[in-house]
């Protein structure tokens, strides 16, 4: 699988951010723009290993890459097999209680998980009121903070080219929230297949046709506020496929039945 160099995404970032989007860029702390800042995001990402990896054998272990028992399990990795590997895109309030709760759920099923943390960027901007379920910070800003992750997830596909153990032919995307927007906006074909979960699609689909994906909602999530769910859109004319839940979970790897989907859906893909 080709992975776009980081220079492209940096481009990509910038037509992304042209025109209207230019909306708030004048409010956004210059620090946390550019490469140093993207760079940062990888350097703080946080690593889920399966219980297997965890050589403390207290089951599946997960932190900041730069956390001793991590590091640890990371060095680890490179005397076994190569690993399928799941890159995570965390939400609009940063990696928190969801990440945890996704990122553990696909490390118990057996994937190393690797999430680049957006506000390891200096002076990040928030860009959503968790209280409210609303948008928050600069205007007009969203188009800009969607072009930033996608900066982000590239230089985090540079990075696992660092590690031995990555089965590049068994790695796959997901996002939550504001990165399922993220993940359903990248175009490139370095995954096996991609899911969304706590998503409607707000920014639209931009996945390589044939390539698997899923996205997860819930009819009632308090982040949806009653608008049409634009994932439906895709299927059929996309490898796309949807789970609507009913009930208002956001992070929708709490119902039971989204669980066993996203890990049927990953397992599916796999070549063993």
């Amino acid at each position: 699988m080709r992975v776009r160099p980081f220079l492209l995404s940096l481009v990509l970032g910038l037509v992304m951010a042209s025109g209207p989007a230019d909306a708030g860029m004048d409010e956004v702390p210059p620090e946390s723009l550019g490469p140093g800042a993207v760079e940062r995001t990888w350097e703080r990402a946080h690593f889920y290993v399966p219980a297997n990896a965890n050589p403390l054998g207290t089951g599946v272990l997960g932190g900041p890459r730069d956390l001793v028992s991590v590091a640890r399990a990371l060095d680890g990795l490179a005397k076994g097999l190569p690993r399928p590997v799941v890159v995570y895109l965390h939400g609009c309030g940063g990696f928190g209680n969801s990440g945890s709760t996704n990122a553990g759920m696909l490390a118990e099923a057996g994937f190393v998980v690797v999430a680049p943390d957006s506000f390891a960027r200096p002076s990040r901007v928030r860009t959503c009121d968790s209280k409210t379920h609303s948008r928050a910070g600069p205007k007009g800003i969203y188009k800009n903070v969607i072009a930033w992750r996608l900066e982000e997830l590239d230089r985090a596909l540079i990075g696992l080219k660092d590690f031995s153990w990555v089965d590049w032919n068994n790695i796959f995307l997901f996002g939550h929230s504001q990165g399922s927007n993220a993940v359903a906006s990248y175009p490139g074909r370095a995954f096996k297949g991609r899911i969304m979960s706590g998503t409607r699609c707000s920014t639209g689909y931009r996945g390589p046709a044939e390539e698997p994906a899923l996205a997860v909602y819930s009819e009632n999530d308090p982040w949806r506020k009653g608008r049409p769910i634009k994932c439906l859109d895709y299927v059929g004319t996309t490898g796309m496929q949807v789970l609507g839940l009913t009930g208002n979970l956001h992070v929708v790897a709490k119902d039971p039945a989204a669980k066993a989907r996203m890990l049927e859906f990953l397992e599916r893909l796999i070549t063993r």
